[in-house]
């Protein structure tokens, strides 16, 4: 499991550090790295983010830092290793039933890139009450339904 200290630093609003040439390398692929571990302890899951010459960015979201307890300019301790499970949030079922009874917006649902979905799945998530939920699943489906005609 690769280890290193580093910085955090801000890129815009976004805090983040630059991850060592030899934690990139240990890896052994290119492109976006999905990975696991800890931040100070802390354990996170984040995406390695390529920044050129076979070199990586690790982005600190909210729930990293406040789980951790780091702000910008902290020097912090990872330890990574590859996350080989699956990204996907879980459906929830009033949105599966909607899905399942329309199978136009099934279809697309179904060949959106997992990016989009999981953008999709965050907004429901946060939603609080039943019936805001169950609203909000029937503008998704419409959402859905909007993207056959574009």
């Amino acid at each position: 499991m690769p280890k290193f200290t580093a910085t955090i630093g801000k890129l815009g609003v976004n805090p983040y550090v630059t991850v060592h040439a030899s934690v990139s390398t240990a890896f052994s692929r290119r492109g976006n790295i999905p990975v696991k571990g800890t931040l100070n302890d802390f354990p996170i899951t984040a995406t390695l983010t390529p920044t050129g010459n076979g070199r990586h960015r690790l982005y600190i979201n909210t729930e990293m830092s406040r789980g951790a307890k780091v702000a910008e300019g902290d020097i912090v301790t990872f330890a990574l290793e590859l996350d080989t499970g699956s990204r996907e949030s879980p459906v929830p079922e009033v949105l599966v039933r909607a899905l399942e009874s329309n199978e136009a917006a099934k279809t697309v649902w179904e060949n959106m890139p997992p990016s989009h979905r999981r953008e999709y799945l965050a907004y429901l998530k946060s939603l609080k009450k039943p019936e805001t939920l169950e609203r909000n699943v029937h503008k998704v489906i419409a959402a859905l339904l909007k993207k056959i005609n574009a």
